[in-house]
């Protein structure tokens, strides 16, 4: 349902990280981010009305790389949307990293 509307963009956020280092593909931090950003872009797309009558999660998350010298990862999911309609699957891949003084992190996802 949602997989043929929603057009493919990227979108990014930036988090202060906690612990120092870049949070992995499946930490609490990312994955609320990773749906932060979908659920962002339900809105845009539809709006606020619409985006409130859908339930995202992630799941079976992978990852995909991991650059121990840059600590950035590449990351993979299944986008679970739920709502009125039934449910959908989105696959979408997302990346983290660290900004240079390691108090931020970036997540970008694709394939929303």
């Amino acid at each position: 349902m949602f997989k043929r509307v929603l057009p493919v963009v990227a979108g990014a956020i930036m988090l202060s990280a906690c612990s120092g280092g870049t949070p992995a593909c499946s930490d609490s931090e990312t994955v609320d981010l990773v749906l932060e950003i979908s659920n962002d872009e339900l809105v845009a797309q539809f709006g606020t009305e619409f985006a409130s009558l859908i339930d995202m999660s992630l799941d079976a998350i992978r990852t995909q790389g991991h650059d121990e010298k840059l600590d950035t990862y590449q990351c993979a999911a299944d986008l679970i949307m739920s709502g009125p309609g039934g449910e959908s699957n989105v696959p979408v891949e997302y990346t983290v990293e660290s900004t240079d003084d390691d108090d931020e992190f970036y997540v970008t996802v694709y394939g929303l």
